[in-house]
């Protein structure tokens, strides 16, 4: 009796050290992932685990802290015994759903975490903190040794998911004990109330740190995911404190015990904290973890956060040792309907530190709403929820409606347009004396781009070039739009002998995804088995019918080299057509202009951001430039990057970038990847016999120009 006294005296402790050694263990794991993974594969394993995570805090039903506030003055078997049951009935259920819609180690992963959750609330019920600091510490030390062995054995994310379940569910299982007694489920039907109102707090509690990067995965893609979670792991090891204070704090309370000095030391140490995370992100993160360096704007902004966030923790465990669930869900609903809007909004208009933005408004906006609504009367509360409801709603409605509608700003005779499309960005620039018949026609032009990107998207399932990739050689009947950039794109690679191949998407989904997720460079048979689906000459386009087909089975082409320039061709003919006089479209780089005054571009170095290797004047005319310095990643020293050589199957390596100065940009686009992949002396070669205008910068910094390109490209006027 004396040794469980002490246990219990000693409780701040051991959750403290429950928790620091859950969350140091954790970020162990992601930091040394993020030093094995791409952030593309650090991004997709977030996705996945926060979907597994969600759906096992569904599973528990509220359960867990239904049992640490009703069991230390209820002690009733019965009612263990189906809490546990009920948990495994629904997670069981849930964890079959996703191992068939996605893979089976996310249907295992949830499983185990359902179990363990269980497991840790009950030791916390019977005030065991040894106990939970012993399933916490074990189940981190194995999600850390296991998951790293088995991708390292596997080299996939499986094996990392894998390893996580298995990890959970060594702990976890101790929950199954209590099903020796038998279930009277009548024991969960009494506390039904309150436990169904922490299920909804506990969902938007998780919904809070999770369901945000499910967002910003569908939204932004997976490498920004990748880049935020890590931002969100050094939040997180700097935040501890704010889940010692719910943790301790709930149990302490419900035995009316006397918190306040703990909770005023947690509020003066978060300043601390958050003074840390700062010095941390700018002196450590672009030294230790280079390929995260684009984090650390993030990172600073989100240690703002635990400030708040440890607030959130003191307020929210007085409440629920008061039974007032619904203050806690109705703030949290706030708080996430914040948060989601932060996350369409300031994502959009700021990229990723906009999304860190999103995050401290939802800390601050729910430690704000925690304060408010437990001081309002019952029917003033229900009118103040409800008001808020709706205006979420609103927001959400109005976010999701402005995700996808162009930006446009007026200024003078001036309109500059922007929005998100065909993976990158859209800018539109008119100059005209009738701007609302300029802003109608730059609204046609974005809704030219987005239907040129539904036609021949590879990724989206309803577009002629996705399904033509899933044919299996089979005719497949496709518009003459897209029989046209078919065509254009043989072209291209009968003149360049097979530089410029639109059947390479194999080795693009090699090289892009696969090897992002694997960590490391395509085994020799892996780079052989890409390749061998790779020739144009076995696409065959009929087009006098109007159709395509592969001559061989598994091929897959990918319009990326060629369908921008085409988009942005389509986008000048509305705004002409539409009787605008000049104007300018830049897809991505791909850049074409039209009007009786020229347009000045600047043509960027591929090594420093900052430095122009040259200033043009382009005049009814079109520019694009193909480098390796935007969309590649280092894997040791070697650069990876999206531009690949169809006969070698690996990323081309002897030019940094190419410009190109064409009538269209269709032409543009094409000829800058292709002259890339042929190489200095053969690309110059090539475009001196067109009579093309390019300034190729090679491996070494060299540049070389063709004979053209003094005589098209209108060098830039002097001010």
């Amino acid at each position: 009796m004396e040794e469980m006294n002490i246990s219990k005296s000693n409780g701040l402790a051991w959750v403290a050290s429950a928790q620091l050694a859950a969350l140091l263990l954790g970020t162990a794991l992601w930091l040394l992932l993020a030093l094995l993974i791409h952030p593309l594969a650090y991004g997709h394993l977030i996705w996945l685990i926060s979907i597994a995570t969600i759906l096992s805090t569904l599973c528990t039903f509220g359960l867990g802290k239904t049992i640490i506030t009703h069991l230390p003055t209820e002690k009733d078997s019965k009612f263990l015994s189906s809490a546990v049951a009920v948990v495994i009935l629904l997670s069981l259920i849930a964890g079959t759903i996703l191992s068939i819609v996605l893979e089976p180690a996310i249907g295992l992963l949830t499983i185990g975490l359902s179990l363990f959750s269980i497991t840790v609330h009950l030791y916390l019920a019977n005030r065991k903190y040894e106990g939970y600091l012993r399933a916490w510490a074990g189940a981190r030390i194995l999600g850390l040794l296991l998951p790293v062995l088995f991708y390292l054995l596997w080299g996939s994310i499986t094996g990392i998911l894998v390893g996580l379940a298995l990890a959970y569910l060594s702990f976890g299982s101790k929950a199954l004990a209590h099903l020796r007694t038998r279930p009277d489920f009548r024991r969960i039907l009494r506390v039904l109330t309150f436990t169904l109102g922490v299920l909804g707090t506990d969902l938007n509690r998780v919904f809070m740190s999770f369901l945000d990067k499910i967002l910003i995965g569908e939204l932004f893609g997976m490498e920004v995911l990748g880049l935020y979670h890590f931002a969100f792991r050094i939040f997180l090891l700097f935040g501890t404190l704010p889940q010692i204070m719910l943790f301790y704090l709930l149990p302490e309370k419900s035995a009316g015990r006397d918190t306040e000095k703990i909770e005023r030391i947690a509020v003066i140490a978060s300043f601390g904290l958050a003074t840390a995370t700062y010095l941390f992100a700018h002196f450590v993160v672009p030294l230790a973890f280079p390929a995260f360096a684009g984090s650390v704007n993030a990172i600073q902004i989100m240690g703002l956060a635990i400030i708040p966030a440890t607030l959130v923790g003191i307020k929210t465990s007085s409440l629920y040792s008061e039974g007032k669930t619904n203050v806690v869900f109705g703030s949290h609903l706030l708080a996430l309907g914040v948060g989601i809007i932060g996350i369409i909004f300031l994502g959009r208009r700021f990229g990723l530190v906009g999304i860190a933005l999103s995050m401290v408004a939802l800390q601050w906006s729910l430690a704000a709403a925690l304060f408010l609504f437990s001081k309002l009367a019952g029917e003033t509360r229900k009118i103040a929820a409800g008001s808020i409801a709706a205006l979420v709603l609103v927001g959400l409605l109005l976010g999701s409606v402005g995700a996808q509608r162009p930006q446009i700003k007026i200024r003078g005779y001036a309109l500059r347009g922007m929005v998100m499309a065909m993976g990158t960005v859209v800018n539109i620039t008119v100059i005209d004396e009738d701007t609302q018949r300029a802003e109608a026609a730059m609204q046609d032009a974005f809704n030219e781009i987005f239907r040129i990107e539904r036609l021949m998207s590879a990724t989206d399932g309803y577009s002629e070039i996705y399904i033509l990739n899933q044919s299996r050689g089979e005719w497949v009947d496709l518009s003459p739009e897209t029989i046209y950039v078919l065509e254009r794109s043989l072209y291209f690679a009968k003149i360049s002998g097979g530089a410029f191949d639109p059947t390479v998407k194999p080795l693009v989904d090699l090289w892009m995804e696969k090897v992002k997720t694997w960590g490391r460079l395509p085994s020799t048979s892996e780079l052989s088995e890409a390749l061998a689906l790779v020739n144009w000459r076995n696409l065959e386009v009929d087009v006098n019918k109007s159709r395509a087909r592969f001559l061989k089975e598994g091929m897959a082409i990918t319009l990326g080299g060629i369908a921008k320039g085409y988009a942005v061709d389509r986008a000048i003919k509305v705004l002409k057509e539409s009787g605008v006089k000049r104007g300018l479209v830049d897809i991505g780089g791909d850049i074409r202009g039209f009007g009786p005054k020229s347009w000045r571009i600047a043509i960027q170095h591929p090594r420093d951001e900052y430095e122009w290797l040259d200033v043009i004047d382009l005049k009814n005319a079109a520019v694009a430039t193909s480098g390796d310095y935007r969309r590649f990643f280092l894997l040791g020293e070697r650069r990876v990057h999206h531009i690949l050589n169809p006969k070698t199957g690996e990323p081309a390596d002897r030019v940094m970038s190419v410009t190109i100065i064409a009538a269209n940009c269709l032409d543009a686009d094409a000829l800058t990847t292709l002259v890339f992949v042929l190489g200095p002396e053969k690309g110059k070669e090539l475009l001196n016999s067109l009579e093309v205008a390019g300034l190729i910068v090679d491996s070494h910094g060299e540049i070389i120009i063709s004979e053209a390109w003094e005589l098209k490209h209108q060098p830039a006027s002097s001010p």
